[in-house]
């Protein structure tokens, strides 16, 4: 049980964020699977759950949901395109949009009980991240990495362990990749 739990949770960091709400309920994420979000609704407005905090975004009557950050005076948006996108960003709307797609979770998990070899190296991390609070991030962001090898193609995976590499190479003291049966040399 414990694995099946590890391995949902894992698997939800790894894919790696409106009119009709309800419809849209569910995990969310970039194309690159860089970042997702599960998104809820409640009493009309949509609530965005990520690992750190709830966001509810509130309708403003243009078929937008808003949201205004306390912490740092930001306001962002969403906006439900379809029952399976979604389009965030800040407002007032500077750049590109991000467009979310909605993840099939049922999908993921059939694909990772199918990679065995890499659900293991997964685990592995995860449990190292449990036991190792001072590489926790590191080791986290490893298994996420074999999560998602696990579940992607190629090219998905290509994606994404660039830019785990990328960013554990900012937060590593050295330059050894400490997780090479993860994310393998060619992206380190």
């Amino acid at each position: 049980m414990r694995n099946k739990t590890m391995r949902v949770a894992l698997a939800a960091l790894a894919m790696a964020c409106s009119a009709q709400a309800l419809a849209v309920e569910g995990t969310f994420a970039l194309e690159d699977g860089s970042y997702s979000i599960t998104v809820e609704e409640a009493d009309g407005n949509l609530v965005v759950v990520e690992p750190n905090k709830r966001s509810v975004y509130t309708p403003d009557g243009s078929g937008a949901y808003t949201f205004h950050n306390d912490n740092t005076g930001s306001d962002f948006y969403m906006r439900v395109l379809d029952d399976n996108t979604l389009e965030a960003g800040r407002l007032p709307q500077t750049g590109t949009p991000s467009i979310l797609k909605k993840v099939d979770t049922a999908g993921a998990m059939a694909a990772i009980e199918s990679n065995d070899e890499y659900t293991a190296i997964a685990e592995r991390y995860a449990s190292l991240a449990e036991t190792d609070p001072d590489n926790t991030q590191a080791w986290s962001m490893c298994a996420a990495a074999a999560f998602k090898r696990a579940m992607s193609d190629e090219a998905g995976f290509a994606a994404y362990a660039t830019q785990t590499a990328a960013v554990l190479q900012q937060i590593l003291v050295g330059s050894a990749n400490p997780c090479p049966d993860a994310i393998p040399a060619q992206y380190w």
